[in-house]
């Protein structure tokens, strides 16, 4: 198995669940059942959590699907431009949705705004994952291309892409790399920060404190991510080479993976937000607190050593 068999594999995740979110999320608004409303918003951030993986392997299996005789690189080339838009959306769609699943906590209800706006996204969402996936297979299955379609030849220069667009400007303006790695190293500060104060907690520290009062706390941890990766993918994208090449990228991304969907425990379940002032914790909290500190560290310190492991 290498990373073009895992990409296969995870591939189908985004797209298929994404679909399965937006019907979810459409039944529960006609039948106004909020329990499904909630699993919808769940499935939306699991998804938008898993793209993560899917786009680097995808990175990783454009590298050796480019040696193959007969592939087309104006395809491979085009897939890869789908592929950030379709990331970009998916993680913003999840991203809505955590907002929304942290409004049902905090108010009981999430706000028009947030509902509307994970709809809208949503729906544009699953028509790129659908028009990305398609151009994915037709790289190795020309044949599933409609008949009488031109091929796709390379665009003239100057209008490569966006993937092409994005690399060119981190590599060609020397400001640029430097404010992203100030951006990525800035956002992690920020998302570790609040995991740790929320960790602190379910060890039973600040006992004085209510979780609901460190619950308010959550939305700069998700921005403080959203920073991060963001900057991370504009770095990988413009190097991607140099990343996959290195089998701690991935095992850090694992991590990351692993942790971005243990927040889920900490933002709408009750076991957590009944910690009242002066409760101490229980067995699992501290579990659950050394474990996420764990893959947090984990996750930073192989992000650390890829320029001393390559």
């Amino acid at each position: 198995m290498n990373y073009s068999h895992i990409h296969i594999v995870l591939n189908h995740f985004p797209t298929i669940g994404t679909f399965f979110g937006l019907a979810l999320f459409l039944y529960a608004l006609w039948k106004k059942k909020q329990d499904m409303q909630i699993a919808s918003f769940v499935t939306f951030m699991v998804m938008a959590v898993l793209v993560i993986p899917t786009f680097i392997t995808g990175a990783a299996a454009e590298g050796a699907v480019s040696q193959r005789p007969g592939v087309n690189p104006a395809l491979v080339a085009l897939h890869q431009d789908a592929a950030i838009v379709a990331f970009t959306l998916l993680v913003l769609t999840g991203t809505f949705a955590w907002l929304a699943l942290w409004q049902y906590r905090r108010f009981n209800a999430p706000s028009q705004w947030t509902v509307w706006t994970v709809m809208g996204l949503a729906i544009i969402t699953m028509a790129m994952m659908m028009q990305t996936a398609t151009l994915g297979g037709e790289i190795s299955h020309p044949e599933i291309r409609a008949e009488g379609v031109a091929e796709v030849t390379a665009p003239p220069e100057g209008e490569e892409g966006i993937a092409y667009a994005l690399q060119m400007w981190m590599v060609n303006n020397a400001w640029v790399w430097p404010t992203g790695e100030t951006l990525h190293f800035t956002g992690m500060t920020l998302l570790f920060g609040v995991m740790f104060l929320v960790n602190f907690r379910l060890l039973g520290m600040l006992r004085g404190v209510p979780f609901s009062a460190i619950h308010r706390f959550l939305p700069l941890g998700i921005l403080g991510f959203g920073v991060t990766m963001t900057s991370g993918v504009l770095m990988f994208n413009a190097d991607f080479h140099r990343y996959v090449a290195v089998p701690t990228f991935f095992l850090k991304m694992f991590l990351v993976v692993v942790a971005g969907i243990s927040v889920l425990y900490v933002t709408i379940f009750d076991d957590t937000w009944a910690l009242g002032k002066g409760d101490g914790t229980a067995l699992r909290h501290k579990i659950f607190a050394v474990t996420n500190t764990l893959l947090w560290l984990g996750a930073m310190y192989f992000g650390r050593m890829i320029p001393y492991l390559e």
